[in-house]
């Protein structure tokens, strides 16, 4: 139960209109999606072959976490697979080429039957 006198909610009054759906049918991920579209030049790689790089890494990671789901093992099992993307997802912020490598040898040992390896 909550006891102080201040709203329980850190952004204030979840009744206001910023906090209410604009739309009966939207989910809040789609919401997010929308406020938070890349408008700054700076965050769009320039280089047209770095920016499909980014695409397809980018799509080959949703299939992995797809196949990390899907698969019929342990949550423990899971969790740690999906740490290991998180993994591929920040070494992506810094070195893109190794973070394809990496994603690269993850999927092929999916592909394999082993257990990828950090």
């Amino acid at each position: 139960m909550h006891r102080h006198h201040e709203p329980p909610y850190a952004g204030g009054d979840p009744a206001r209109s910023e906090f209410v759906a604009r739309d009966p049918e939207s989910r809040i991920d789609d919401r997010l999606d929308n406020e938070t579209s890349v408008d700054s030049v700076d965050e769009v790689p320039d280089d047209p072959e770095v920016a499909a790089l980014y695409a397809l890494v980018a799509e080959r990671l949703k299939q992995a976490h797809a196949r990390v789901h899907a698969l019929h093992v342990s949550a423990e099992a899971k969790t740690a697979l999906a740490r290991q993307l998180l993994i591929v997802t920040e070494t992506a912020k810094r070195d893109l080429p190794e973070a394809a490598r990496r994603l690269s040898r993850f999927v092929h040992d999916l592909d394999e039957g082993r257990p990828p390896r950090g």
